[in-house]
């Protein structure tokens, strides 16, 4: 628990991930499964960051979940998995994170991370990002 990640686990969970994203970035490659794994990893990645693990805006974070949760939106009416350029781009921010966090956080940190989602996960709260960060991001227009 007190060691860092294993090289070549680092490797093998940044190289999954990035493979998750390049598949969703285009039309006929996404899946459901890639979708989640995003999701998790935004989440994951802003539980580290507040374990002291990096820095990136908390709207960013907002942003990228609200661009994911529009794409599964239109999953439902087109069948088709995509993220749109702005999302990938704020996803791609998201994962230069969490590449980061990996090389530097010891199992203990990652285990601490997850057990936090998961908690959240039975929690009533909807969403793991704070509510008035999500709000400003809906409410905002799309030229800002």
């Amino acid at each position: 628990m007190l060691l860092p990640l294993p090289p070549a686990s680092v490797r093998q969970m940044s190289l999954q991930i990035h493979l998750a994203l390049a598949a969703c970035r285009k039309d006929g490659c996404g899946n459901s499964h890639q979708f989640n794994e995003l999701l998790r990893i935004l989440y994951i990645t802003h539980q580290l960051q507040e374990l002291g693990f990096g820095q990136l805006p908390l709207e960013d974070y907002a942003r990228a979940e609200h661009g994911l949760s529009a794409a599964l939106s239109r999953v439902e009416a087109e069948r088709r998995w995509l993220i749109d350029a702005e999302t990938a781009s704020l996803l791609e921010r998201v994962l230069q994170l969490h590449d980061q966090q990996l090389a530097t956080i010891r199992l203990r940190d990652l285990t601490a991370a997850t057990e936090r989602l998961q908690h959240f996960m039975r929690s009533e709260r909807p969403f793991p990002l704070p509510e008035h960060v999500r709000a400003a991001i809906r409410n905002r227009r799309p030229s800002q």
